[in-house]
C-alpha cells in the first residue's frame, strides 16, 4: 500500500525530470560557439587573446546562451572587453567593464580591505 502512495510523486519527479533535461539541450554545439569567439577575436586583431571559458548559461526559463570569456581583456579606450554572449542562433552581444573598470568604489568610499589607522 506504502508504494502505491509513493507512484504518483515518483512519476511527477520523472516527468519533471524529463522535462528539465530536454530543455538544457543547447541548439548551437560548443565547437561552433567557441569557433564565432574566436573569429571575433580575429576580427579584431586580437589573435594573442585565448578563450579561457565557454559555458552555457541560462538567462530565463527559455532562454540559454554561450559564453564565451577571453584573457586578457581588450583593451578599448577607457572600456575593457572581456567576453561574448553568443545565443543559439548566433548573433553575439559583447561584455565590456564599465568606464574606469567596473571593480572601484564610487567617490568617496574606501577600497575593500582598506582602514583608518589613527
Amino acid at each position: 500500500m506504502k508504494k502505491l502512495r509513493l507512484l504518483p510523486v515518483l512519476l511527477a519527479v520523472l516527468a519533471f525530470a524529463g522535462s528539465a533535461l530536454a530543455a538544457d539541450a543547447p541548439t548551437l554545439p560548443i565547437d561552433q560557439a567557441l569557433k564565432i569567439a574566436q573569429d571575433y577575436l580575429a576580427k579584431h586583431g586580437a589573435a594573442d587573446h585565448q578563450v579561457i571559458g565557454l559555458t552555457l548559461e541560462q538567462a530565463s526559463l527559455h532562454s540559454t546562451y554561450w559564453y564565451a570569456h577571453w584573457s586578457p581583456a581588450i583593451e578599448d579606450g577607457t572600456r575593457k572587453q572581456t567576453g561574448l554572449r553568443i545565443e543559439m542562433d548566433g548573433s553575439v552581444t559583447l561584455f565590456v567593464t564599465a568606464p574606469g573598470g567596473g571593480n572601484e568604489p564610487p567617490v568617496g568610499q574606501r577600497k575593500f580591505g582598506a582602514r583608518n589607522m589613527r
